[in-house]
């Protein structure tokens, strides 16, 4: 199980943001199409690059899938990296939550192409639950968003 933390972009706060594969950097209004095939994926599955519809996801929920889709249709985020919390006992949802954003930020830019704090762009981020991580879970997933807009394509090397 994970746990997704999602915030909105301030001057000094980070967020999370998720990506897709596709056209690059284009956004929607917050529609769907009729053709969208969403599938749920295991988020220790979940490959950089991949797209997903998880606004709709409660702040903290504890998740085992999320809603795919592909890049080419509407939606919420993208994977932008795959990144790896301290090793040790739990460290609890504080120092999950700090780490995430810091090293989420930290390489924002390797895949959007412009820093965070430039970025108009804004992102979120998935963490290991107490259960995963007692079985070797160390992984935090960073998804990029474009606040409020669905997004159609990929958000990497957006530059915005």
């Amino acid at each position: 199980m994970r746990f997704m933390i999602r915030s909105l972009a301030v001057a000094t706060a980070a967020v999370l943001l998720v990506g897709c594969a596709g056209e690059a950097g284009d956004s929607t209004p917050d529609t769907v199409t009729s053709t969208e095939v969403v599938e749920t994926e295991s988020v220790l599955e979940l490959a950089v690059g991949t797209c997903v519809n998880d606004a709709e996801t409660p702040l903290g929920a504890d998740l085992t899938e999320v809603p795919t889709i592909a890049c080419s249709e509407p939606h919420d985020s993208e994977l932008f990296a795959i990144v790896t919390a301290t090793d040790g006992p739990y460290p609890g949802v504080d120092t999950l939550g700090s780490e995430g954003q810091d090293k989420c930020q930290a390489v924002f830019a390797e895949f959007v192409g412009i820093d965070f704090r430039s970025s108009v762009l804004d992102y979120h981020f998935y963490y290991p639950t107490p259960s995963s991580w007692a079985q070797g879970d160390r992984a935090i997933y960073c998804m990029v968003i474009d606040p409020g807009l669905k997004v159609v394509g990929t958000l990497q090397d957006a530059k915005r």
